[in-house]
């Protein structure tokens, strides 16, 4: 128990020393700088497509960062629980990995794929010289934690989204995307020459630490794991047309969190067994291929359910809005106003011109128990304050950007 209390204090002196360190300020308000610019963007979206003023970027990325830092500490027990160092990690070559991938698919800026490509690499050519199980635990590890994140978070201020379906029907929908700051501490070898000088340190279990070092330790010499402050940054992004955001990001989290589990599973038997390294390997971006493509499947199997066909669905509310006193939320469907049943957005319109003084909705919702209940708002409308799901023939929707070297290769193909 002493030994735990010890480990917990140096623990604390070096997030103090984060802190308070002027070059760890700096990275962390770059950093700070990059999300919050993300969350602008994000503002700037829902202007210029709904008018909807609803985030303020410095809440968001503050807020981020309060989830970030919970996201570090979890980080930080499981660095230091499983002896996990990232000097035999080769943190350096997976940033270069990521960054180059970015540019073939923005959506493979991911250290699952960039892992496998630096282990690959290193498998076959011998370089980078890493320990190809402790980078695959790594991977597993903040993965794992991305998969806390977006439990608890992933799903809050989910952008409105108008899709174009493979049905050829425009679709409401929700975009999902979280950027977390999180500043953690993790663990890097240190061979030091045995010279008899007490340090502060604190004694492990015979059992740890579960990743062996690939450090050579020369005779005389000695084997330290350093406590290190280390600033990393992770994100979650999606989308959904079938479901709620929040059940969606929660679907995404379990996912996630069995294939970073698995993943941390088979790194430790490669650490354990070293011919079976190339199957953590290989499911590092396989497995992450299959978790994308069973998010992807629900999406094209299940039928969109945010559309305006039938009633008034609500897709969000402006902030300080009637809709937003009225309890209205996503999937709301407006069925009657002060008992006229209304079929679309223009019978709505033209229910409430130019306005009417204390009305009774009735709503229906097929995500809640009872699923219809009955709004008395006291006050005037319009304006409502909605943002309605589009009528299929909808003509402004959202269309995706693909990576540099993607769209390069496509106008190619298109030029042939």
């Amino acid at each position: 128990m002493n030994n735990l209390w010890e480990l917990i204090k140096i623990t604390f002196q070096t997030f103090t020393f984060m802190v308070t360190d002027l070059r760890y300020i700096l990275i962390m308000a770059l950093v700070f700088i990059l999300v919050h610019r993300q969350y602008t963007r994000i503002l700037q979206y829902e202007q210029e497509f709904f008018r909807l003023r609803r985030i303020n970027p410095v809440m968001e990325t503050v807020t981020s960062l309060v989830y970030g830092i919970g996201g570090g500490m979890l980080a930080t027990i499981l660095f230091i629980l499983l002896g996990v160092s990232v000097s035999d990690a080769g943190v350096t070559y997976l940033w270069l990995a990521a960054i180059l991938l970015m540019f073939v698919d923005q959506r493979f800026l991911c250290f699952a794929y960039a892992g496998t490509l630096v282990s690959l690499a290193t498998l076959v050519t011998g370089f980078p010289k890493i320990h190809v199980p402790t980078l695959m635990a790594l991977v597993a590890i903040l993965h794992m934690v991305e998969s806390f994140l977006i439990f608890v978070d992933g799903y809050h201020n989910a952008s409105p989204m108008f899709f174009k379906h493979q049905s050829g029907k425009v679709v409401g929908g929700f975009a999902l995307r979280k950027f977390w700051p999180m500043p953690t501490i993790a663990l890097v070898g240190v061979v030091m020459v045995n010279s008899g000088v007490d340090l502060q340190s604190v004694p492990m279990p015979d059992w740890w630490p579960l990743f062996q070092s690939s450090l050579e330790v020369p005779e005389n010499h000695m084997l330290l794991h350093v406590l290190f402050p280390l600033v990393v940054a992770l994100g979650y992004s999606d989308f959904v047309q079938t479901e709620l955001p929040k059940v969606r990001a929660r679907r995404s989290a379990g996912l996630l969190f069995v294939y970073s589990l698995l993943l941390l599973s088979l790194a430790y038997l490669a650490n354990q067994y070293p011919l079976l390294v190339v199957f953590p390997v290989l499911f590092s971006a396989l497995g992450h291929e299959l978790v994308i493509y069973l998010g992807k499947r629900r999406e094209k199997e299940y039928a969109p359910v945010f559309l305006g066909d039938s009633g008034v669905m609500v897709l969000t509310v402006y902030p300080n809005s009637p809709a937003e006193k009225m309890g209205l939320e996503a999937g709301d469907v407006i069925r009657s106003i002060n008992g006229v049943t209304i079929d679309n957005l223009q019978e709505l319109a033209h229910q409430m011109t130019p306005w009417m003084i204390d009305p009774v909705l009735v709503v229906e919702n097929q995500f809640h128990q009872p699923t219809e209940r009955e709004i008395h708002y006291k006050g005037k409308v319009p304006p409502l304050g909605i943002v309605p799901a589009p009528h299929p023939e909808q003509g402004a929707y959202v269309r995706f950007k693909e990576g540099p070297l993607k769209t390069l290769w496509n106008k190619w193909k298109s030029r042939k």
